[in-house]
């Protein structure tokens, strides 16, 4: 027995009303807009990202079986002398 592989339909997908989505995506880009907006006028915007980016990074780690946790990752951010064990270090 052989396995067909999955095809999916074309993209975009046929019958979709575009005119009735106007005003949600109108929505949207005012949304991103703002956010454009106010992350520009910020003068570190790294500050905000930081920690969304370390929280992503040990939630992707999960997948691949580390075992370094948030609290790890800035405590060692925080204080990168503490002492911790060689295995949360690797992981870090």
């Amino acid at each position: 027995m052989t396995a067909a592989p999955y095809v999916p339909e074309p993209l975009p997908p046929e019958g979709i009303d575009w005119e009735a989505h106007i005003p949600q995506i109108a929505s949207a880009n005012r949304a991103l807009a703002r956010y454009d907006g106010i992350f520009q006028a910020i003068p570190n915007p790294g500050l905000l990202l930081s920690p969304l980016l370390t929280q992503e990074a040990v939630l992707s780690s999960r997948i691949e079986g580390t075992q370094a946790s948030l609290e790890d990752v800035l405590r060692f951010e925080a204080n990168p002398r503490e002492r911790i064990s060689d295995t949360t270090l690797a992981d870090i």
